[in-house]
């Protein structure tokens, strides 16, 4: 099978931390939290909150990651996305953004969210390329705002922020084929297609996912060709799998019950791989005829999110 590299909280020191799935399941293991890695050019950036925080860095080398070097940084990240030489990084616990220069191992910039008159904390989710590589954008699920950032001499410039009403908004993928990022809710389960213009994202349409009270939206992920999204609920546990229209709005393909607390999802080669958290299991979906055929489980204990593209 592909190669698939998925975080997990485990339940011994030996399968806590970073779980490689090829043909079989190899480790490496992590003394402290980790809830998010990526990958260019060979070498696995690994945010781990340890006695302090710190971003492990390994080198594949001859079909094995090998620690090349742990350097400390301010705050404990969660999710990150690559952007002219730099790791843009964002840290859920610490609600702030921060820019990572992978060259000489440390952060060159940090801005921290905040609201007038507010007394939330901020809380960075997501962070993702606008597609015409001028600017970088952050989801905050605390504050219910995102940031739109250019970067200039390894620095944030604030260039806009969107407000959302108190809805808890997580992740916002972009699809190049419709040109909308996707961005799903927790509290009301819904799905925004914002069509980026000229340095602002704007409402194109909104999707209102079937959900019981209980019930919120987790993992949020697109296929590579830019046509299908597919959304996980935690609580009823189901998958929501959609076509991606041109003009950016959504239809419903398949809607499926997985197993318990589905966490992240990847799309890759025509498969969906979906982390149950609480069912100790990385579910393997195709997608033949539009529709999500389970097709494999990979035991891995406590998966939480794949590694980020």
């Amino acid at each position: 099978m592909d190669k698939i590299i998925c975080t997990a909280y485990g339940n011994s020191k030996e399968n806590k931390g970073i779980a490689i799935i090829e043909k079989e399941v190899s480790y490496l293991p992590q003394e402290g939290k980790c809830n998010f890695c990526i990958e260019k050019d060979d070498v696995l950036y690994v945010p781990v909150a340890e006695k302090e925080n710190v971003i492990k860095e390994y080198r594949l080398h001859e079909g094995k990651y090998v620690l090349s070097g742990s350097y400390p940084v301010s705050h404990f990240y969660s999710h990150g996305v690559f952007y002219d030489g730099l790791l843009i990084l964002a840290s859920f616990s610490d609600g702030v953004d921060a820019i990572y220069d992978i060259e000489k191992h440390c952060e060159t910039d940090v801005y921290i969210h905040s609201r007038r008159s507010s007394q939330e904390s901020g809380r960075s989710h997501y962070v993702g390329v606008t597609p015409d590589d001028k600017y970088v954008y952050a989801v905050d699920n605390g504050l219910q705002q995102i940031y739109l950032y250019s970067v200039e001499d390894k620095r944030f410039k604030l260039i806009s922020l969107r407000e959302f009403s108190h809805e808890n908004i997580r992740l916002m993928p972009y699809s190049s084929y419709s040109g909308c990022a996707y961005l799903n809710t927790e509290k009301t389960n819904r799905i925004y297609a914002l069509k980026y213009e000229d340095g602002r994202f704007h409402i194109r349409s909104i999707e209102k996912m079937e959900a019981s009270e209980n019930c919120f939206s987790g993992g949020n992920g697109i296929s590579e060709n830019g046509e299908r999204l597919c959304v996980s609920l935690r609580g009823d546990d189901y998958l929501n799998y959609y076509r991606i229209n041109k003009d950016g709005t959504l239809d419903l393909l398949s809607r499926i019950r997985c197993k318990v607390m589905p966490r992240d999802v990847l799309f890759k080669k025509n498969k969906v791989y979906v982390t149950c958290t609480n069912s100790d299991v990385i579910e393997v979906y195709d997608t033949k005829n539009d529709l999500l055929n389970k097709i494999n489980e990979i035991s891995i204990v406590q998966p939480v999110t794949f590694a980020a593209a």
